[in-house]
Parts: C-alpha cells; sequence; structure tokens
C-alpha cells in the first residue's frame, strides 16, 4: 500500500494523501476512498486524474527515531484532519515545544491568513520531493493466454507474481486479455519477462484445481438434488397414503376387529 500513496495538490492550495490506482503519459489516476478526504470544497471519494505537475511522493519516513528540532519562522506543513497537509510557518514555541502556534500559508489565496496552535505530532518538515514525472514509473503489459484469462479475474490471484516483480500494481484487464503491471522500479518489466511463464504455470495448476473443485461441487450438487427428489417422493407417497390408513383404521373400529 504504501507504493501506492500520493500526495496531490488540491485547488484550495493543500496537499492531500491519495492512493494510485493508474498512470498515463501526462498525469495520474488516484482515489480517496476510505480516506474521507474533502477535495475543492466537497466530499469525494471516487477516482479522479491529477497532472504529473500536481503530484508528488510522500517524505521517506526517518528510521533513525530522532525527534525534529523546529525554531520559530521555520516553514513547516500542518497535518489537518483530512489527511491533508497545509504550509505554514511557526510563530512561537509553547510548553516546551509540545505545541506551536502557527500562521497559515496559502499562494492560492494570500488575502487569506488564520492562525491555529497545534500540537508537535500535527507538523512535519517540508515534504522535500518534488513533482512526479513519466518516468517515476514503469508501465506494462503481459499478454494472459486465453485459457488462463477466466481465471487470471479472482482477485489476489497475482499477489505473488506481483511481489516478485516488484510491483505496486498488478491487475488483470478482460478488454485486452493482459496483466497491467504499475511500479517504480526500474528492473520491475526485466523481472516480470523472466518470471511470467513460471507465473502462467501457477495459474495452471490453480486452474486445474479450481476445475476439479468445481467437478466435485456439481457432482455433490447434483447428488443431493437427487436426494431432495427422492425424500420429495417419500414425502408425497406417505401424505397420499395417510387417508388411506385413517379409513382402514375407521372401518377396523366400527366393526371390532382387532
Amino acid at each position: 500500500m504504501e507504493d501506492l500513496l500520493v500526495e496531490v495538490l488540491s485547488d484550495d492550495g493543500h496537499y492531500y494523501e491519495a492512493i494510485l490506482t493508474d498512470v498515463t503519459d501526462t498525469e495520474i489516476l488516484v482515489t480517496f476512498e476510505n480516506m474521507l478526504t474533502v477535495m475543492d470544497g466537497r466530499k469525494n471519494l471516487e477516482t479522479k486524474n491529477y497532472p504529473f505537475a500536481k503530484a508528488r511522493l510522500p517524505p521517506l519516513k526517518d528510521t533513525t527515531g530522532a525527534a525534529p528540532s523546529y525554531a520559530e519562522g521555520q516553514e513547516i506543513e500542518v497535518v489537518c484532519m483530512l489527511f491533508g497537509f497545509y504550509r505554514a510557518t511557526i510563530q512561537e514555541i509553547l510548553i516546551d515545544g509540545e505545541f506551536f502556534s502557527v500562521k497559515h500559508l496559502n499562494p492560492e489565496y494570500p488575502i487569506v491568513t488564520f492562525y491555529e496552535i497545534v500540537p508537535v505530532d500535527r507538523i512535519r518538515v517540508p515534504n522535500p520531493n518534488p513533482p512526479l514525472t513519466k518516468e517515476d514509473f514503469v508501465k506494462f503489459q503481459i499478454d494472459v493466454p486465453m485459457e488462463l484469462r477466466y481465471i487470471a479475474e479472482k482477485r489476489k490471484i497475482h499477489k505473488d507474481f506481483q511481489l516478485r516483480i516488484g510491483a505496486a500494481i498488478c491487475r488483470f484487464e478482460p478488454e485486452s486479455g493482459s496483466l497491467v503491471c504499475i511500479s517504480r522500479a526500474n528492473w520491475s518489466k526485466k523481472a516480470a519477462d523472466e518470471l511470467k511463464d513460471c507465473h502462467f504455470n501457477i495459474l495452471r495448476e490453480k486452474a486445474e484445481r479450481f476445475k476439479k473443485l468445481e467437478e466435485k461441487a456439481i457432482q455433490l450438487r447434483s447428488k443431493l438434488v437427487e436426494e431432495a427428489i427422492q425424500l420429495r417422493s417419500k414425502l408425497e407417497e406417505a401424505i397420499q397414503l395417510r387417508p388411506k390408513l385413517e379409513e382402514e383404521e375407521f372401518w377396523t373400529e366400527g366393526t371390532g376387529e382387532e
């Protein structure tokens, strides 16, 4: 999931976290699903296009464990509650660095200024990453043999192959009958070319197992239907026989027979 995370610039001048779903020659497609993100003044959970110039990668996570140091007048980014980030400057450091008084910066609306007091866990050093370009991603397709296309549609069946080739996305597109792979690693295409035959062999084995399971399921279903028909027939026979037995019992009692 982290390989799919990007930050996109909205019309309000703020960057928002999004999930990459596709790449073209000029733009990326992202979704805000499960993020409850407000974009452009309205709730937006569907896929949306952004030019490369308005998208960037998230900053690398600090693995040293050292707390960043901040100073008054320093430009920072403040995390808002909507998975977004806005630019600000530190006006004052409060309570030994636990809280900060910040001034909002928005080049889109320079006359709009507001101040906010935020805790230290809501600020970060500005994201240093430049805007994305087409060269940041490797996108390629792999034709899937006709006899394997029905099983290639099954969800998560390409997960191991995706991990082995270092791809962030590996999905089957029925329209083209191919696997569409998107990666940020330059070696993914070469790895995919080397491993695709092995992956297809695994798919054939899984297809054979699925076929046997389907055959067993059909046999079991047929057996259950046959047993149900037999049971129904016996019930109908019992229902038809009951009045005759009651009649015989009545006449037997009437004549005093035992």
